[in-house]
């Protein structure tokens, strides 16, 4: 490789470039983003490297010596730049591919429709236990996998969350230990069908061998019935479960975690002593034990680091309590399934505030999981008439419109009696108003602790 171009100037993008800089590669970074600053980003990437930004377009000429492409997951592929790297025929891969082909230190990998973060973190939590500072968070979770392996040794071990955009374009990138979350219908407004996203998904493991683990939930069927079709996955199985024993594998019983092989079955911990609420966080701890263990670390450390593991910002995140009325922030349930969890981790009634850009999904479980619980929905964004009409379809109609996040806090303050909880779960995402669901997150939480 002598000149690589690299597709979208954010966090991978830039990680990518740095990588690539520090292995003597030419690079150039391609943005579409007229406000992009060549000044700023060259501080970010190192001040007197030998790189190119183009924020207008690139010629056939620019590309005529170029080797490689590596495209960041926000990367629009309908972008007519990438159609003339396809075009010419040029390789294309992702950023967490790079950053593997670079990695010499042994990596564990999780993906899913949801719960994707909480089990990421945990496991590095856990990973801390045994492997110190060596352990490393990357990937969609917000730091580059290509950046965190610059410099690091055969030691090191790493936890990547991969989101389905990440794994579109790998080539060779093999998780020692993967695990899959969950199935949902997500992103529907870039895959044409929900099959499509489900074999992205699948991705992780395409080139994992017999001495590989994959971590499966044997209550998603999709899942389930992957595992019966011959020879799909090529690495060892393993299951957990919620709502039954395993012969194999981890399970709740009895109200308590188990694991259990052909040699032994050990009770792990009670879930009264788990900090997180919700089915759907048991199966992320039982997920993340899982991955740790097969990554070498005790029983001991891992039932340490779920006891203390008090959860993330943004999901299911308890904000506070006033006039005997809870408040929960959920920004980062971004489709119906993760509101769909939201709702049924909470006990008691719920104000619910929903809405955002549409993800191209169906929301009529979402309208269902409300007719159970919610006493009223209050929505926004762009997706409001959408999720509206569905309600209404649906028999459901304790609907409130509001123009911003901050009126519909104030409209749930409003409606809100004592016992309800008030919660923020979009099932959208954040796009049409805020840059992420972090500051949508932020948003509410500062209107809600402002609250008289």
């Amino acid at each position: 490789m002598n000149k690589v171009i690299v597709l979208g100037a954010g966090l991978s993008g830039i990680g990518a470039s740095k990588l690539l800089i520090k292995n003597d590669i030419y690079v150039l970074l391609f943005d579409n983003n007229p406000k992009l600053s060549l000044d700023k980003i060259k501080k970010k990437i190192y001040g007197k490297a030998k790189f190119q930004l183009k924020l207008e377009d690139v010629t056939d000429k620019d590309l005529d010596d170029v080797s490689l492409c590596v495209i960041s997951p926000g990367f629009p592929k309908t972008n007519s730049i990438y159609e003339k790297i396809v075009k010419k025929k040029i390789p294309i891969i992702s950023e967490i591919e790079l950053a593997y082909l670079y990695t010499k230190g042994e990596i564990c990998a999780i993906t899913g429709s949801n719960g994707k973060t909480t089990t990421v973190e945990l496991v590095y939590d856990m990973l801390k236990k045994k492997y110190g500072d060596k352990a490393h968070k990357v990937g969609n979770i917000g730091i580059p996998y290509s950046e965190a392996v610059i410099g690091k040794g055969d030691e090191d071990k790493y936890v990547i969350e991969c989101s389905s955009f990440q794994l579109e374009d790998i080539v060779q990138f093999r998780p020692h230990v993967a695990a899959i979350l969950n199935f949902a219908p997500d992103h529907l407004d870039r895959y044409n069908r929900y099959i499509d996203y489900i074999n992205t998904k699948l991705n992780i493991a395409i080139n994992m061998a017999k001495d590989d683990i994959l971590i499966l939930n044997y209550e998603d069927q999709v899942q389930r019935e992957l595992v019966l079709q011959k020879n799909l996955f090529k690495c060892k199985t393993i299951f957990f479960s919620s709502k039954r024993t395993l012969t194999e594998g981890f399970y709740i019983y009895d109200d308590a975690i188990f694991f259990k092989d052909k040699t032994k079955t050990i009770k792990l911990l009670n879930i009264k002593d788990i900090k997180l609420i919700g089915n759907h966080n048991y199966e992320n701890v039982m997920a993340a034990m899982a991955v740790a263990y097969y990554m070498g670390v005790t029983f001991v450390d891992i039932v340490d680091a779920a006891k203390s593991f008090s959860g993330i910002e943004h999901r299911l995140e308890f904000v506070r309590e006033k006039n005997g009325v809870k408040y929960y922030n959920d920004s980062k349930a971004t489709n119906p399934d993760a509101a769909i969890k939201a709702i049924r981790a909470i006990d008691g009634k719920i104000i619910l505030i929903a809405g955002g850009r549409d993800k191209g999904v169906d929301y009529g479980d979402f309208i269902i999981a409300m007719k159970e619980k919610v006493r009223y929905v209050i929505l926004y964004g762009e997706a409001k008439k959408k999720i509206a009409h569905k309600a209404q379809d649906l028999n459901y109609d304790s609907i409130i419109f509001a123009d911003t996040l901050d009126e519909a806090v104030d409209m749930a303050n409003s409606y809100s009696n004592v016992g309800d909880s008030v919660l923020l779960s979009p099932a959208c995402s954040s796009f049409d108003m805020f840059s992420g669901y972090e500051e949508r997150g932020r948003v509410y939480k500062e209107k809600v602790m402002s609250l008289k």
